[in-house]
């Protein structure tokens, strides 16, 4: 900003330099040849001000067109004046073609300067006009006393040449009125441009008028001291299109106007006020010219004041429904939810609320864009109103994805629940992509005695918080032993959330062997934590709390850096891979597959010696997951499909999701050697994958009859308790132990090359 203002003031000060010549070279031989100089000048700015109309847009760009093409008709019509007067050494008549010329500039100018502006729709900018009269009658008023009565009491020898004396100080009022409109819609960034323009207007008004009063009297001359406006002006005017060409004029289009912005039209009014005053003093005469434009003007200022009343009223109006509704959704906003809760409960007014979160907006959102994230959430916005189409719901989105219902506690709220569901899951299309939303949805109702808006509030929470807890797509009603879960869960989240900052989470190590000969072919590095107070908390526990608590990407990151320190200590990590499970959210840091190399880097692995798990559930989401994978495997590191058959994953995804491994879950294995048909499923499994180039490895495998029948279907590799549970792994032996059964117990494990 400070930058802009020295460099309106080196422009300013340039513009102001160049009448400096005509000040020096006043009264002497060489003055009547510095009219060369503004008739160059005003060329000059026509030149910038054309490149300012081809670079700028809407109806600037016909601003600055005309604006160029009035300084250039100014420039060839005093060409044409020099050249008679200089040249051809020849009187020039009154009116000519230099004067046309002239004119041009005001007529030109203005109509610029009010495309520049933007001022083209006269119905919504009422007050904009009605300024533009007042200063129009005041400025009016001002030139009468100054010049306009000279010039008519001067008359002329034709009507024509009455006619052109008189449109010099006329049209320098209409420039002048437009130079304070001008200053009054410009924004702060664009404030040089226009007070650029403002200066240029400004010199050429004062030459005008000198030049109009003295061409009344006769004793005009070329070169004469007045004539350096016109050099200021066409100069500002082409600084003011060179300063255009590159950062386009930017406007106020709030509505909003400023103090200043409201007194503005006031100041020539009040500077008319005392011209007419100074006159009445001295006694001097006040002409009709001058107390017609005087009432004119306070009767527009009446209209103004109007007018900006009924213009607050309507502001008023407007920004009292913007601070109570969502501009995206229309729905009403948590300020308007939060009063009417309010005045329910105030009132004891039976009383349910549901609240509605969206799952895994988050993933939308970062994989499609935000653009489709307000899509989806003005479709649920629609779809919640078909739900909910009573005139005394208040349906309101609370921020981000989260919305809320105030409506009657009917029984029959379950099945509106279920049925607004219901139709969430209907298919959204984005363009060329389908998008599934689901959400989990909480119910809450008011007591009979007196509540706080707070406790419901908490309570419809704890609700949301159940149907998450759920597998999320369902809805819950709220109980009281919710309170309970809900203390918890805040107990859980901060006991991991510490248990992360102080590193006493460990891992623990599985082993993952080839079926053939219990050779070892890699380990899977498993998160463990023992709580202080209540001893090993399970996987399935801590780990959903870790995701709900946004904890699951330190969580993710502490076991790769903690199981790759381990692996690389142990004797045969060079030969074998490791495996670490990783959450969909973890790949959404767009600085995670950075964080993996740096990590691997780190700890002295190769990436090609990392496998990273993802579960099923990510093939469906064809989004920032699947690009994250794509980077981790450009690096060198391999992918697998973990427990997979337990998710709603197609097989169709199989080929365009970027794995190398397949885990089939252990559903699918423990009943595989009494089950044919479970064997068929498996069997037929193994020969998809081997089509496609995938590895597969079963999990769960917890006896011999199992891995048997897993051989003899072709499955290479497995993974159980059969082979050992996790824990150290420094426990996995490195020598392979020959048996006479190829699949007998054995409390020491081997390991060869993968």
């Amino acid at each position: 900003m400070i930058r802009q203002q020295r460099q309106v003031i080196v422009l300013v000060a340039l513009c102001l330099a160049t009448c400096v010549p005509i000040f020096a070279l006043a009264h002497t031989p060489a003055a009547t040849y510095t009219q060369l100089g503004s008739s160059a000048l005003g060329c000059v700015a026509a030149v910038f001000c054309g490149i300012a109309a081809r670079r700028a847009g809407g109806t600037q760009r016909g601003g600055w067109a005309l604006l160029a093409g009035g300084c250039l008709s100014w420039g060839l019509g005093n060409f044409y004046w020099s050249w008679n007067e200089l040249v051809v050494h020849a009187e020039v008549l009154f009116p000519s073609f230099a004067d046309y010329g002239y004119l041009l500039f005001p007529v030109l100018g203005a109509a610029g300067l009010w495309l520049i502006s933007g001022w083209n729709s006269v119905g919504s900018r009422l007050t904009v006009l009605l300024d533009g009269m007042i200063v129009g009658c005041a400025l009016f008023v001002v030139g009468w006393a100054v010049t306009v009565r000279s010039v008519w009491e001067a008359g002329a020898d034709t009507p024509l040449a009455f006619v052109v004396s008189l449109a010099y100080p006329v049209s320098d009022i209409m420039l002048a009125t437009m130079a304070v409109l001008l200053a009054a819609r410009t924004r702060k960034g664009s404030r040089g441009i226009g007070f650029l323009l403002i200066l240029g207007l400004a010199g050429m008004t004062t030459s005008d008028t000198w030049f109009a009063l003295a061409t009344s009297a006769g004793t005009y001359y070329t070169g004469q001291p007045s004539d350096g406006g016109w050099f200021v002006a066409f100069a500002a005017c082409g600084a003011a299109g060179w300063a255009a060409m590159r950062k386009p004029m930017v406007f106020d289009e709030t509505g909003v106007m400023s103090r200043w912005q409201i007194m503005l039209p006031y100041v020539p009014f009040s500077l008319a006020i005392l011209v007419i005053s100074g006159q009445t003093l001295v006694g001097a005469r006040v002409d009709a010219p001058e107390v017609v434009p005087m009432l004119a003007g306070v009767i527009l200022i009446l209209l103004r004041q109007l007018t900006t009343l009924l213009h607050n009223s309507t502001l008023a109006r407007r920004l009292q429904h913007q601070a109570y509704h969502d501009p995206l959704t229309g729905l009403g906003n948590r300020a308007l939810f939060t009063d009417r809760l309010e005045d329910a409960l105030d009132l004891r007014t039976p009383t349910a609320v549901v609240y509605l979160d969206l799952d895994d907006f988050k993933m939308i959102n970062d994989s499609l864009g935000h653009d489709a994230g307000d899509i989806v959430l003005r479709t649920v916005a629609e779809r919640l109103q078909a739900s909910f189409p009573g005139a005394g719901d208040t349906i309101a989105r609370l921020g981000g994805d989260e919305f809320a219902v105030l409506t009657s506690p009917d029984a029959g709220l379950p099945a509106v629940a279920e049925r607004l569901l219901a139709g969430l899951r209907e298919p959204l299309h984005i363009g060329a992509r389908t998008v599934q939303i689901s959400a989990s949805v909480g119910i809450a109702l008011s007591d009979d005695g007196p509540m706080r808006s707070e406790d419901l509030r908490k309570n419809v929470d704890l609700a949301m918080y159940a149907a998450k807890a759920q597998g999320k797509n369902t809805y819950a009603l709220f109980e009281p032993s919710m309170r309970q879960g809900f203390d918890r869960e805040m107990m859980w989240r901060a006991d991991l959330a510490q248990a992360l900052a102080d590193e006493t989470l460990y891992v623990a190590f599985q082993p993952i062997v080839g079926l053939g000969d219990h050779r070892v072919v890699g380990v899977e590095a498993l998160a463990r934590w023992t709580h202080p107070r209540l001893g090993p908390v399970p996987p399935d526990v801590f780990i959903p709390v870790a995701e709900r608590a946004a904890l699951v990407g330190d969580l993710g990151m502490l076991v790769l850096r903690q199981a790759c320190a381990q692996f690389v200590a142990w004797p045969g990590s060079t030969e074998a891979y490791l495996s670490v499970n990783v959450s969909p959210l973890q790949m959404l840091d767009p600085d995670f597959t950075a964080r993996v190399t740096a990590t691997l880097a780190g700890a002295g692995l190769r990436s090609q010696q990392l496998v990273l798990e993802v579960t099923e559930n990510a093939l469906a989401d064809e989004s920032e997951v699947i690009g994250t994978l794509r980077q981790l495997r450009a690096t060198g590191v391999r992918v697998a499909i973990d427990d997979f058959g337990t998710g709603y994953a197609s097989l169709r995804y199989l080929h365009r999701f970027p794995a190398d491994i397949v885990k089939i879950d252990r559903t699918y294995v423990q009943d595989i050697a009494r089950d044919p048909a479970a064997a068929r499923i498996v069997g037929t499994l193994w020969q998809l994958f081997g089509a496609i180039g995938l590895t597969a490895v079963a999990e769960g495998i917890e006896d011999e009859a199992q891995a048997e029948m897993l051989i003899e279907l072709g499955c290479p590799v497995g993974q159980g308790f059969l082979f050992g549970r996790p824990g150290e792994l420094s426990a996995i032996e490195m020598q392979p132990v020959m048996q006479t059964r190829p699949y007998a117990t054995s409390s020491r494990l081997t390991r060869v090359v993968e």
